[in-house]
């Protein structure tokens, strides 16, 4: 301990090296704890399930642009360990200017079972009876009614783009979804049946609730096998399951960002080892004086690898206090987009934080101890044949 204010200082000699060198260990950090969070969220646990809401969600099994026949949804519902049933379909269409910013969910459903299903979905403006009463109701989740400024009794219109209608909707509900899924709006799908016929008599998923968990695996097994010889093939999944299926759709996304992980640390590497490397050479008079005064090699070796390991630590610590300190700002934005169901497990979580710290000491230890070892193990004559 008595070294580490000479370790300070060397790490500081050199103030403009040392401010790029943590600026490049800083923002790659920043993206590794980005992909390490959105990596844990998706093994974060089944968002239903944590809460005892064992959803299961049966779509086409062919794909979710395949419908099925709305008489799906009483056959699932009469199965013994289904609470409750009804039909999911995605409306998809335009708001405003259709642009990404404006972009949220939108289904038609079953007011009546949706709410069955969906119970821990609370109305937080506006009731039950409202929605039911209303043909063109719709509830809309809290944060988009912050969003848009939507208030009970507003109107908004969206345009079709998958079904040939426009519907006008009436806010006669705000509430706030249940965790791990995102904002929405929903409403009747009596609504779109009028003014699209070709859509009545059919539906895109069927959502169930079980009983228990292991009611869940089995009526997933169960449900399939009842439709298999069937025109509409089934495929029944959990409610985590179903959501990263749209992941999925983006190929092996934790195989891609786990090597784009460990491209971005070999780089950090790169970039610190060539820091010491450059700070040993400019040293090796400095390191023989040191010698001549009686510095053991052990001392040169700690000497040299603790200013490396000082350097990426401060990198990281720096790295890591920015991402916490930002990472609620960005689950707020990503809790208003498509991937709120994600965000939900998405945050400065200790793993992620503990993962940034160790990769920061790794890339300190890697990065120095060759420059380490070698300014250790360089006899006294030789260090000072160098300068002369």
């Amino acid at each position: 301990m008595k070294f580490l204010p000479l370790v300070f200082k060397n790490v500081f000699r050199k103030k403009t090296r040392t401010i790029l060198t943590l600026v490049s260990i800083i923002l790659p950090l920043l993206v590794v704890c980005l992909m390490g969070s959105f990596l844990a969220s998706l093994d974060r646990p089944d968002p239903g399930a944590a809460r005892g809401m064992f959803r299961i969600v049966t779509r086409h099994k062919v794909g979710l642009t395949s419908f099925l026949p709305v008489t799906y949804v009483e056959k699932v519902r009469q199965l013994p360990g289904v609470k409750a049933a009804t039909n999911f379909n995605w409306f998809g269409g335009k708001f405003k200017d259709g642009s990404a910013s404006t972009f949220f969910a939108r289904f038609a459903v079953d007011p009546e079972t949706f709410l069955e299903v969906f119970d821990d979905a609370t109305i937080i403006e506006g009731t039950k009876a409202d929605w039911l009463s209303d043909r063109t109701g719709v509830i809309v989740a809290k944060s988009l009614a912050e969003n848009y400024g939507w208030k009970l009794g507003d109107k908004f219109t969206l345009l079709g783009d998958i079904y040939p209608a426009n519907v006008e909707l009436t806010v006669r509900g705000i509430y706030t979804p249940p965790a791990g899924n995102g904002p929405a709006v929903f409403f009747n799908r009596k609504y779109l049946e009028e003014a699209v016929p070709w859509f009545k008599g059919t539906l895109g998923t069927v959502w169930a609730k079980a009983e228990s968990a292991e009611a869940a695996e089995r009526l997933a097994v169960q449900i399939d096998a009842m439709f298999e010889n069937s025109s509409y093939p089934t495929k029944t999944e959990s409610e985590k399951a179903f959501q990263l299926g749209f992941v999925q759709m983006l190929g092996n996304v934790k195989l891609l960002m786990g090597s784009l992980c460990v491209a971005i640390v070999f780089v950090i590497v790169l970039i610190a080892a060539n820091t010491m490397a450059m700070t040993a050479r400019e040293r090796v008079t400095e390191v023989a004086v040191f010698r001549t005064l009686g510095f053991q090699k052990s001392t040169i070796l700690g000497l040299i690898l603790g200013e490396s390991v000082l350097l990426a630590l401060v990198g990281g610590i720096l790295g890591v206090g920015i991402f916490a300190g930002t990472a609620p700002a960005l689950k707020s934005l990503l809790l208003k987009g498509p991937m709120a169901g994600f965000a939900e497990a998405f945050g400065g979580s200790p793993g992620v934080l503990l993962l940034g710290f160790g990769i920061a000491f790794g890339v300190g230890v890697v990065a120095g101890i060759v420059p380490a070892i070698s300014s250790a193990q360089r006899s006294i004559t030789d260090g000072l044949r160098r300068v002369a």
